[in-house]
């Protein structure tokens, strides 16, 4: 069937209504987060484009990685479970260009106490 193009298009608005929807149910959108695992180290690597360095907080507890941006129209919150544990001490940040890199130094679980 031929469409003419200036005919209405009866699902005009819903899909971006339902995106509307779902993205007010998850808190708005958030930021996109890569982590890459090395030998002794996890990176975890997101994008926050609209944010300054001040605007940004971040806690660890060694296994969870939350990063709050204070951003304009809206704040961000994104939760990153880590793949290993990680000593939460150990965080080095940077920020440049809207892309924050957490690097966390690897630690051992530390409910594993081991027999000898």
């Amino acid at each position: 069937m031929r469409r003419n193009p200036d005919d209405e298009d009866s699902f005009d608005g819903v899909f971006s209504g339902i995106e509307e929807m779902l993205s007010g149910m998850s808190g708005g959108e958030t930021p996109p987060v890569d982590i890459h695992e090395y030998d002794d180290e996890l990176c975890v690597v997101v994008d926050i484009p609209d944010a300054n360095r001040e605007d940004i907080d971040i806690q660890c507890d060694g296994r969870t990685v939350a990063i709050r941006a204070a951003t304009e129209p809206s704040p961000s919150l994104k939760r990153v479970d880590l793949p290993a544990y990680v000593d939460d001490q150990s965080a080095q940040t940077s920020f440049n260009n809207g892309v924050l890199e957490i690097t966390l130094d690897r630690d051992t679980d530390p409910a594993n106490i081991g027999f000898q």
